[in-house]
């Protein structure tokens, strides 16, 4: 399940892990604002159901003869009880990815917009009974602030059921091997990708701003789950670790893609998985991006 994507001298491939359903109670239960809404979200963002669709991707960018791996999901095999929609999987997610035509071992950078375990899973894969890199001739791009969040080996160290083990399987790996780059959160990887903070959903969450010839993408992770909260980044993320920092953050995203016509691509969104953002009736407005 691979979409691919022109956005000026750059190619965007997407390659699907998996998807899930999420309520819709679990971005909102405001009857009126669904009411008022309900037009356009059904039935593309919400089914009658009233369940929403969320899909576990990753995104690949080639530009300027650099090729970096967006977030690179859960991984297979992986132990999460506490988290039955991703216990242990078995998906083609390798399959998919060199469907693109693009090998694991042509990616020069990998970047986790944040440690969670569907966004760092398939940094490594087991074989032989041991975690190894997945893209063994990448630098795997981590800021500092979000590494430390998750370092288990660090005082008052503070876990969440949904993700113990993935620090120790998913980033330790790529440590140990010498790939990993603990960056600040401002940071330029090179003329085309640079890494800019985006807290809140996680102290030291970040996302990727890409450079094209045309135009700018930002990959923003978790900062939206659903294309409500661009709409309504007011909306409250029940798995924000500061959510008021998060909406300080929501606000400037979009606010900038407004300002630069930037091209806004959520972790999670579904097809058709980014959009721009203008302004309209008071409220922030996404438009989907159809290439």
């Amino acid at each position: 399940m691979v979409d691919t994507l022109k956005l000026g001298n750059a190619d965007l491939f997407r390659v699907e892990e998996m998807a899930m359903i999420s309520p819709l109670a679990f971005y909102t239960e405001d009857e009126a604002l669904i009411a008022a809404n309900w037009s356009w979200l059904f039935p593309k963002y919400v089914g009658e159901d009233r369940e929403c669709p969320s899909i576990f991707q990753s995104w690949i960018v080639q530009v300027g003869g650099k090729i970096i791996v967006i977030d690179p999901c859960t991984g297979n095999g992986r132990n999460f009880p506490d988290f039955a929609p991703a216990h242990m999987l078995d998906t083609p997610y390798i399959e998919r990815f060199q469907a693109t035509g693009i090998k694991p071992t042509d990616v020069d950078y990998v970047f986790c917009t944040h440690l969670h375990m569907d966004h760092c899973g398939w940094n490594t894969e087991l074989r032989g009974g041991k975690y190894v890199p997945t893209f063994p001739n990448a630098k795997y791009i981590m800021v500092q602030r979000e590494f430390d969040r998750w370092d288990p080996r660090r005082p008052g160290h503070v876990s969440i059921p949904q993700n113990v083990g993935t620090f120790e399987n998913s980033v330790l790996p790529v440590l140990e091997a010498g790939l990993a780059e603990i960056v600040p959160a401002n940071h330029r990887i090179n003329e085309h990708f640079s890494v800019e903070p985006a807290f809140g959903h996680t102290v030291g969450h970040s996302l990727l701003r890409v450079e094209t010839d045309v135009r700018e993408a930002y990959f923003a992770g978790d900062a939206f789950h659903h294309v409500l909260e661009v709409h309504y980044p007011e909306l409250h993320d029940k798995a924000a670790e500061a959510p008021d920092v998060e909406l300080a953050t929501r606000h400037r995203i979009l606010d900038t893609c407004i300002a630069k016509n930037a091209l806004l691509i959520p972790a999670h969104f579904p097809d058709p998985f980014g959009g721009t953002v203008s302004r309209k009736d008071g409220h922030y407005h996404f438009t989907p991006f159809s290439g």
